[in-house]
């Protein structure tokens, strides 16, 4: 019974970290090597193969919940490629918030279409709106040769609000918030130690990826909206200290600007679980 349960406790953790990590990491330095405009693809692929491991079930073409979160994946890869284009900003921002709301759209309408598609769309236009508004604020203050604290600041969003998921309704939702952290891990690693440029390029489709797995952990897990909105705190906060501890591309520099995120995360977090810890035991 031991064994077995040792056996299932090492896959889990190889398809929700291992695995994850290795495939972003891979891709990254490889196609840093051709554009590393490219390596956004390195995050892409880590967590595609997370989700096709955890979530057996996957269809493609979607046609549940978690099975869009593809769709939200491709719009996210797309949006961060338009991003590097000659486009005006004003274009860029547009289609970013548009595919933001499609993304939201499909996410959350396999369980909200019973309430009417007017539900769906506003919703979709809310969680699009908070996105597009944090996600613009995270790289604005971004130095586009040294930051890697706007990532990594996603990293510990993820990576603390797992637990609360996994024990609040979902332990598949959590396994992908902890997929998404390993995969965006990996491309960091590499973006720092091997290209030696920023990772504010993966900014976006976390956002996309994060934002949606959050909506969801609400929409399908039960979690109250408040457990799920204060995550956004912590990654204001790091705006905030953006603005006045820069990344000068020194490790001790992204040190000093991720440590407070790491403190106000993990205290969200701690309380957040302890909203939503199960009154019997998990046992």
């Amino acid at each position: 019974m031991y064994e077995e349960a040792g056996n299932s406790n090492l896959i889990m953790l190889l398809n929700t970290a291992i695995y994850p990590f290795l495939v972003a990491a891979v891709l990254t330095l490889l196609l840093g090597k051709v554009n590393t405009k490219l390596t956004t693809i390195g995050s892409a692929a880590g967590f595609f193969v997370g989700l096709f491991l955890i979530h057996t079930g996957l269809n493609l073409p979607p046609s549940k919940a978690l099975d869009f979160l593809t769709v939200t994946l491709a719009l996210g890869l797309l949006v961060s490629f338009i991003e590097t284009t000659s486009l005006s900003d004003k274009a860029k921002m547009s289609v970013g918030v548009i595919a933001l709301v499609v993304s939201f759209y499909l996410l959350l309408n396999p369980v909200l279409r019973h309430q009417g598609q007017a539900i769906s769309i506003v919703c979709a236009l809310a969680v699009a709106a908070i996105t597009a508004i944090v996600s613009g604020l995270q790289k604005l203050g971004a130095s586009e040769r040294y930051s890697h604290a706007p990532a990594l600041s996603l990293i510990v969003v993820a990576a603390v609000t797992a637990p609360v998921v996994s024990i609040g309704g979902s332990l598949l939702i959590g396994q992908l918030l902890g997929v998404f952290a390993a995969s965006m891990g990996g491309l960091v690693l590499i973006q720092r130690f091997v290209w030696n440029t920023s990772s504010t390029s993966a900014v976006t489709l976390g956002s996309f990826v994060l934002a949606g797995l959050l909506a969801q952990a609400h929409v399908l897990a039960d979690l109250p909206i408040w457990t799920m909105l204060v995550a956004y705190l912590a990654l204001i906060v790091n705006i905030g200290l953006g603005w006045v501890m820069k990344e000068d591309g020194t490790v001790i520099s992204t040190i000093k600007a991720i440590i407070p995120q790491v403190i106000v995360s993990a205290a969200i977090a701690g309380l957040s679980l302890w909203s939503v810890w199960p009154e019997s035991s998990l046992y």
